[in-house]
């Protein structure tokens, strides 16, 4: 073999698997972040008059962190979580490419950011594919959203594309900044915890049975 070619084969090789060590690290730590800060949970924005629900499903993590894998979106979680992902059970791909990959993983960690701080309601959120009728973004990055369609008593929202830098308030409709955050347990009724608010602001008649009553003596 050409020693050229051979020493280019090589460094290939060895830059194919930095960056898959790479990227699996940066998972394992997204997974741990959303396990801890963001999945089992529900959480309620408010602005103005207006309001919704988002539930974090640990089914949805495999999708937002731009890499493709064969093996199912609750068994990719699981294994992120307990930092058993190897790097066979992902790869890259013309729909899932590296560079795409690690800019979300980037800002993956940092989602729950979007849950405890001032963000901006976007409606009617273009992309190139898809119209979002609601996303949240701090400006440095998107969360994109779509209805739940599990319940039919219930009308959450659920975690879809994470975009970053990507023009978010100029392709929407317009956007809000949210007046108050909430968290609960999914499982939990009513919300007892308040995690963002606008002292400016105040709460619409629309959501108060929604929170617990030692919070709304709080509030």
């Amino acid at each position: 073999m050409n020693l050229l070619l051979f020493f280019c084969e090589e460094v290939f090789m060895a830059t194919k698997v930095e960056k898959k060590n790479t990227i699996r690290k940066l998972i394992i730590e997204s997974a741990k972040s959303y396990s801890e800060k963001l999945a089992g949970k529900t959480f309620l924005y408010v602005y103005g008059d207006e309001y919704f629900e988002i539930l974090f499903k640990t089914d949805k993590f495999k999708h937002l962190t731009g890499v493709d894998s064969k093996i199912s979106a609750v068994q990719f979680y699981k294994y992120a979580k307990e930092s058993k992902l190897t790097t066979s059970q992902f790869g890259f791909s013309k729909d899932h490419p590296y560079s795409n990959a690690l800019k979300k993983l980037t800002y993956l960690a940092r989602l729950h950011e979007l849950t405890d701080s001032s963000v901006c309601v976007l409606k009617d959120m273009n992309t190139v594919t898809v119209t979002y009728k609601i996303g949240l973004t701090n400006l440095d990055f998107t969360l994109c959203l779509v209805n739940d369609t599990s319940y039919s008593d219930h009308n959450w929202f659920l975690p879809m594309s994470l975009r970053i830098k990507d023009k978010a308030i100029e392709n929407s409709r317009g956007g809000e900044f949210v007046d108050f955050i909430f968290v609960k347990e999914a499982a939990a009724e009513k919300y007892g915890k308040v995690l963002f608010s606008d002292s400016e602001k105040s709460l619409p008649d629309s959501v108060l049975n929604m929170l617990s009553d030692d919070l709304f003596k709080k509030l």
